[in-house]
């Protein structure tokens, strides 16, 4: 789902991966204020797994441009009413998507079917708006904290040890996954304004091909996973499960640079 974002047509990918998938709406828009790129969310829900699905895109390109880089080298701002500060630049692609529509979209879908499970993805810039999406439906109470699941790939640190104490405490089940040296999840540096990743992480470092083990870190920044690497590697962004994220063009199949 969170490949899906990148296809121009994310209801194939619903209906390639589910028995009894519905695709809802697809949002898209400029995603921020540096208007250097659109960002999209898209909602469905899986019958069969009885769950409603959120997911994410921050940039039409997986590539973090000169714009972003400048824009995530900010000062983070309050938010969530004082309880955790995040980057403006995030908060604002997030809530240009679910102000237009997303949120509409959830709620329908929410009350068209009870009892379902949310989860909620994305990857890279998407990756922060997931996780930002989460915390704003839990500290809302739109939804059971205890029924979502926010599964990430590639996710930067998306604000200070505040929002990384918040998430912990009211999204329970909270995953990043990182890639080997993925360079994303590096940023914003630790060093600057103190911006910190909340937990837990998943860390394969190795291709992630299918049995390839991984390490669990249920810490916000554990020191066995990803930040033990101190070097970076682009390429490892873009590269996860077998699949290059943003070629995922046809389907939800991806493209596979090894086969």
């Amino acid at each position: 789902m969170a490949a899906a974002t990148f296809s121009s047509n994310p209801e194939l990918c619903v209906k390639d991966n589910f028995k009894q998938g519905e695709f809802k709406r697809k949002i898209e828009v400029q995603c921020d204020h540096i208007k250097a790129d659109t960002c999209l969310g898209f909602s469905a829900v899986s019958h069969s797994d009885k769950a409603i699905i959120l997911s994410f895109r921050g940039s039409e390109n997986s590539e973090v441009s000169q714009e972003v880089i400048d824009a995530i080298l900010e000062l983070p701002i309050p938010a969530f009413g004082g309880k955790g500060k995040v980057l403006d630049y995030f908060l604002t692609a997030f809530t240009d998507v679910w102000k237009n529509g997303m949120k509409d979209d959830f709620l329908s879908l929410k009350n068209a079917n009870p009892g379902y499970e949310l989860w909620i993805t994305g990857h890279s810039l998407g990756a922060a708006m997931a996780s930002l999406a989460a915390t704003t439906i839990a500290t809302s109470k739109l939804f059971d904290p205890n029924e979502i699941k926010l599964v990430t790939y590639g996710q930067p640190r998306v604000g200070d040890h505040s929002y990384a104490a918040l998430v912990d405490s009211t999204v329970p089940y909270a995953i990043r996954v990182v890639h080997k040296n993925d360079l994303v999840p590096a940023i914003p540096p630790q060093f600057l304004y103190g911006y910190r990743h909340h937990k837990s992480e998943v860390w394969y470092n190795n291709d992630m091909a299918v049995g390839d083990p991984w390490i669990e870190c249920d810490e916000d920044e554990g020191k066995q996973c990803s930040d033990s690497e101190t070097t970076v590697v682009g390429s490892d962004h873009d590269y996860y499960y077998g699949v290059t994220v943003s070629m995922a063009s046809y389907g939800c199949k991806g493209w596979n640079p090894y086969v």
